[in-house]
């Protein structure tokens, strides 16, 4: 079997906001042995495990979690300040200082009387706490369709988006609200610079190979936009987690092999999986 040519993009691997969340982590665990996190502090199972048996425990509603002196760590992609109000705890933040300023910009916007789309997925924690911080003057869009049957009537409405949201979808809806009767319209591009060079790369490269593998956690959002992206240039697009999910069909015959990953995907996932065609392959 000849060996296979595997193109991994230059922007994978983790990005910025993530590698800031976990040396927060490790250095709050060093010093404190135990902490608590509101959910997972990153969307890859494998390094939540890792950061799980060295002490950091995920819970869902910080009223179970512990005594008032407790150590909560707020996850990269940030959580409703209100839920931590009022409650004596040690905060730790590692929200992605690019999530921070979407927050800002919402409080902004919800102070001077506009109504706030949030470009995304509703059920994302990142939106959750937009959306929280936006009040009864948010809707959560995530595609064309939906916003094609939103009616805001005649009011001042601005538009952001989930940092990781597709960004040729944050402009199809931007588009759609364009159509509608409103007396102001703004909008901030506050999809990640990092996410947008990622989704282009990705579609480059599976343009240019056989098989495209998108390697990240199941739950990871930013991840499964990219196999999307992916999907729409090369059918034969694969949203694999480790390498044990690899399967035959995915290198047998094939001389062209892409890969690409979320922005919570470790590097020793992607030598994992190099490693591994070739060893298939050769």
């Amino acid at each position: 079997m000849s060996k296979v040519k595997i193109i991994v993009s230059s922007n994978s691997g983790f990005c910025f906001g993530v590698k800031r969340a976990l040396d927060i982590a490790r250095a709050a665990l060093k010093k404190k042995g135990k902490v608590y996190s509101l959910g997972p502090i990153i969307h890859n199972p494998q390094v939540v495990r890792g950061f799980s048996e060295r002490g950091l425990k995920i819970i869902k509603n910080i009223k179970t979690a512990v005594a008032e002196d407790a150590a909560i760590l707020v996850p990269s992609h940030g959580i409703d300040p209100k839920v931590l109000k009022n409650e004596k705890v040690i905060c730790i933040d590692t929200t992605c200082p690019l999530v921070s300023r979407v927050q800002r910009i919402v409080k902004d916007l919800r102070r001077r009387g506009y109504l706030i789309v949030i470009v995304g997925d509703k059920k994302h924690p990142e939106v959750k706490a937009l959306a929280g911080l936006a009040g009864r003057n948010a809707i959560v869009l995530k595609d064309r369709k939906k916003a094609g049957s939103f009616k805001p009537g005649s009011k001042k409405i601005a538009v952001v988006s989930q940092t990781t949201a597709s960004f040729s979808t944050f402009k199809e809806i931007l588009s759609e609200i364009a159509k509608k009767d409103f007396t102001e319209l703004i909008s901030f591009n506050t999809v990640c610079r990092n996410t947008i060079d990622r989704q282009k790369d990705a579609e480059r490269i599976a343009g240019k190979v056989e098989v495209m593998l998108v390697i990240g956690g199941r739950q990871s959002a930013n991840t499964s936009r990219l196999a999307d992206t992916c999907r729409r240039v090369n059918r034969n697009t694969y949203h694999i987690e480790t390498g044990k999910d690899l399967e035959k069909k995915f290198y047998n015959g094939k001389k062209r092999i892409g890969i690409a990953t979320g922005a919570s995907t470790p590097p020793s996932a992607i030598k994992e999986v190099v490693e591994k065609i070739n060893e298939a392959t050769t």
